[in-house]
């Protein structure tokens, strides 16, 4: 138990606030709470992730009317909810993989939004080295819950976070009790209450 609550208090220590400027100038900030990528505010109005796989999965606390994919005025990609049924949870990357240092930007439109309010994080591809060793390692995985619990261990005791994080909330990664739990723990306790939207449970 003394354990686990540690892993905890590391991967949230390593989680912080996505908030981005997606209201007219004078009025509040639009925020979001980003799971995975983690992604950092560099300067006001500026939210970036530097993603260390090359599919992140998009994972975002709450629940939202539309998620998209863009690259300068290009739309790459979009979901959007259907009446009665808010997008939430973890969302596969439906893109080709990130390239290193490829820019792509995520925009979140949490549920009660107005049409043009978005929350905008910059996704930026890490380096060729550490996206390929990730790449590797996800295959090395397979679908032992052990094997993932430990690779998140071990993020975490290099100084990882954002890795760990990754590893935790990765589509591709298996279930069990313990991993369940550490990912719900980790979803109910970040970012504090700076959620837009009422927040929903994990399906």
């Amino acid at each position: 138990m003394e354990a686990r609550l540690l892993l905890l208090a590391v991967l949230l220590g390593g989680l912080q606030l996505s908030a981005a400027r997606a209201l007219p100038a004078g009025e509040k900030a639009l925020e979001v709470c980003l799971l995975t990528p983690v992604a950092r505010e560099e300067a006001p109005g500026l939210v970036q992730a530097l993603t260390p796989v090359a599919d992140p999965t998009l994972f975002a606390r709450g629940q939202f009317e539309d998620i998209r994919l863009e690259r300068g005025n290009a739309l790459l990609w979009s979901r959007q909810a259907r009446i009665g049924e808010p997008l939430e949870g973890p969302q596969a990357w439906p893109l080709a993989p990130l390239l290193p240092g490829e820019h792509v930007l995520l925009r979140l439109r949490p549920l009660g939004a107005g049409p043009a309010d978005y929350a905008s994080i910059e996704l930026i591809g890490g380096s060729a080295v550490n996206m390929r060793r990730q790449s590797q390692l996800r295959q090395a995985l397979g679908s032992d819950p052990a094997a993932w619990l430990k690779s998140v261990n071990a993020a975490l005791q290099g100084s990882r976070p954002d890795e760990a994080l990754a590893l935790l909330f990765d589509v591709r990664g298996p279930a069990s009790p313990e991993l369940n739990v550490l990912r719900r723990e980790v979803h109910d306790q970040a970012c504090g209450s700076a959620i837009v939207t009422p927040d929903p449970a994990i399906p």
